[in-house]
This record gives structure tokens, sequence and C-alpha cells, in this order.
């Protein structure tokens, strides 16, 4: 029988559109909730949620803190809350250090870390300002740990997500708003088909892989889903690694 761990609940998911986030809204809306969706690929959303009634998408770019707040504030007009913020949206560049542009730096930084914060301190202000006890999960990543080459912006970002999420924990503890994060490895998503498609790299990730697989999106997403529900009642700050056991090679 699934789980009904968030009936009544409002969510809102950002990066919704596909793979990690996706999988997510898809989830919370098998327990229950009704599901905001931020995103940039309108057309994404709509193929993937447009006839589903438990589904609402906006289009709202992470990196805009004007339009963050404009997108925020009419989740809340139309459903009164939000009681659950997956905080998930996310991109990489592929870029050794020497070679990283300050564009390929920024767009990353601006997306994983300013977006993080953006949404997060928005729905946080909501979540003080009527009283929801509720649940944030910000997405970090094994790279906020483990050290890879030719991706220069990515694990600095995740890693100041990993910081953030313990700021925020802390600061929001007193509202009795949980904040976590949880940091999965190499799941099989669109941001890794450069890895999985390549022969010769596919195969070299896999080697450094204690069960030598990649990691399902629905494993994810039940970690993810865990510390968003009242399972993880006595559970903040903390960084849950979904990785597979990469980092202990």
């Amino acid at each position: 029988m699934e789980k009904q761990r968030f009936i009544d609940k409002i969510a809102l998911v950002t990066g919704g559109a596909n793979g990690l986030g996706r999988g997510m809204v898809e989830q919370l809306v098998k327990e229950g909730a009704q599901v905001a969706v931020f995103d940039i690929e309108d057309d994404t959303m709509e193929e993937a949620f447009g006839d589903n009634e438990s589904v609402y998408c906006l289009h709202c770019d992470v990196r805009d803190y004007g339009q963050v707040q404009e997108s925020v504030a009419e989740v809340i007009d139309r459903f009164g809350r939000i009681d659950v913020l997956m905080n998930n949206a996310g991109i990489t560049h592929r870029e050794a250090f020497l070679d990283c542009s300050q564009e390929g730096w920024l767009d990353v930084m601006d997306t994983n870390l300013n977006g993080v914060f953006y949404v997060g301190q928005a729905v946080a202000r909501t979540m003080v300002d009527l009283g929801v006890k509720g649940h944030i999960v910000n997405t970090s990543s094994n790279s906020a740990r483990k050290t890879i080459g030719g991706i220069t912006p990515y694990g600095p970002s995740k890693a100041a997500v990993s910081m953030l999420t313990q700021v925020m924990a802390l600061e929001l503890a007193k509202y009795d708003i949980h904040v976590n994060a949880v940091a999965p490895g190499t799941s099989k998503t669109r941001i890794t088909e450069g890895t999985r498609f390549d022969p010769e790299r596919n195969a070299a990730f896999l080697a450094k892989m204690p069960f030598g697989r990649y990691g399902e999106i629905e494993e994810m997403v039940s970690v993810a889903l865990f510390l968003a529900s009242d399972d993880a009642s006595f559970i903040t700050g903390e960084t849950i690694y979904e990785e597979g056991g990469f980092s202990l090679l």
C-alpha cells in the first residue's frame, strides 16, 4: 500500500520538470499532496503535468530574485500556504578549472546557490508569517565532499548549499521548521547523460562505484521525501548522502 504522508499538504518543487525534481513531484502527488512546480521549461512542464489537477505549474527562473518573490506569492494566493519545499533546481557545466569561464561559473552559482537561497528565504518567510511548521529539503550533491575534476563550479556550489542548509536549520528551528539536504550521487537523469553515454567515461565512473551502477531516480526521491515528512521529525541541518558509497573510494 502506498504511503500517504502528504495528505492535505501543499508542496513546492523547483526544477520539477525533469529528472529528480519530476520524480519528487510525481511521488508527492501519489502521497496526497497538492504540488506547485517552478521551472523555466514551460513545454516540458505542460507535457509532464498539464492534465494533472494536483499540479500547478509556474514559469520561474530561480536566478531572478524578483521573479521568485512573485512566484512564491502566487503559490500562497492559490493555496494559502506552503508546507513543504523541495529546493531542487540545479545545473552543471563541464569546464576544467583553467578553462572555466566567468559566465559558466556565475551561471552555476546563480542557479545552484543563489536560487536555493532566494526560494528558501521566500518560502521560509511565508512559513514563519503563517505559523507553518514546515519542511525544507535542499538538493546538494556528493560533489559537496568528493572532489571531481572537470566540473569546476559544481562542487563548490553544492558544498555551499550544504552549509546554507545548516544556517537555515539553525535559524528556523525556533519556528519548528526543519531544513535538511539530500546529496545524490550520479543518478540516471539528463544531467548525467554526458557521462553515461560516453563509453570511456562511463566505464571509468562505474569502476569507482561500490555497487557498480548508477542510482535510480526513485532511490533519491525516497530519501528526499523522508526528509520532507514527519518521519524525520527530529532531524535538521543534515546532509544525507544518497550516492551508493561513491565517496568511500
